[in-house]
């Protein structure tokens, strides 16, 4: 049984028989891997602390015929604070849906890897939760290819005059006047949210404590990536529905 080593995230468990679980891991060398972790939800296991959600650990695998299993695993970052602040928990379970519904499993991308772990470093540390899911999620798009289109407009490919924008989720970038038609759900864009869309695009993660943006500009950020996300998503994600529960949103 040939072993393997990983540097991953666990984005979920769950349980197996009476002390194993299944954990679902996002690597930096292997993408998404399914591993079985023995005996893991006992309370002196050495996997105990590795296994737990958000932990960031160097893992031992060996394959087998059905799942990998875990051999070893050496904790570098627990992320404990995230279990601990509901709401930023729930953001945190926001982002592991999100990989584990949008990623297949083998699909190697260091980037994705590395963009998981400063979301989870910036929630950790007390950073505000709502610009920096927005921040994420176009990062998330761009890296699995979807990058909206903000420069010109998606459909003529025209440049964007003066003037109201809007911007389409279905064919994801931001619609010119004359190109409104092409798509009947597209939303209102206005200039600032469109600027701030491109310097998400620029910037390192800790500068977003210094961007501004007016409650205006962060409906229209979260409604128009919503809609990019939705274009490309299997199903609805039961963590928005818990994310906006705790944030006072939902019924």
């Amino acid at each position: 049984m040939p072993l393997y080593r990983l540097e991953a995230v666990v984005l979920y468990h769950r349980y197996l028989g009476e002390a194993d679980k299944i954990v679902t891991l996002y690597s930096r060398e292997k993408g998404k891997v399914r591993a079985v972790a023995r005996g893991a939800r006992r309370p002196r296991n050495r996997l105990l602390a590795g296994t737990q959600p958000y932990s960031h650990a160097d893992f031992l695998l060996f394959s087998g015929s059905g799942l990998d299993t875990i051999s070893q695993c050496e904790l570098k970052e627990s992320f404990y604070s995230l279990r601990e602040d509901l709401h930023r928990m729930a953001a945190a379970a926001y982002v592991a849906e999100l990989y584990d519904l949008l990623i297949e499993e083998g699909e190697k991308n260091e980037g994705l890897f590395f963009l998981l772990l400063s979301t989870l470093h910036l929630l950790a540390d007390g950073e505000e939760i709502e610009l920096t899911l927005r921040y994420f999620e176009l990062r998330f798009l761009s890296l699995l290819g979807y990058q909206p289109q903000l420069s010109q407009c998606v459909h003529c490919g025209g440049p964007l005059r003066e003037g109201p924008l809007r911007f389409s989720g279905q064919l994801g970038g931001v619609l010119c006047p004359d190109c409104w038609g092409q798509d009947g759900r597209a939303l209102y864009l206005s200039r600032g949210t469109l600027e701030l869309l491109k310097r998400f695009l620029t910037v390192t993660p800790r500068t977003l404590r210094v961007l501004g943006a007016a409650p205006a500009m962060r409906r229209e950020l979260e409604t128009v990536l919503k809609a990019c996300l939705e274009y490309r998503l299997p199903r609805e994600l039961k963590s928005r529905r818990f994310l906006a529960l705790v944030q006072g949103e939902g019924p």
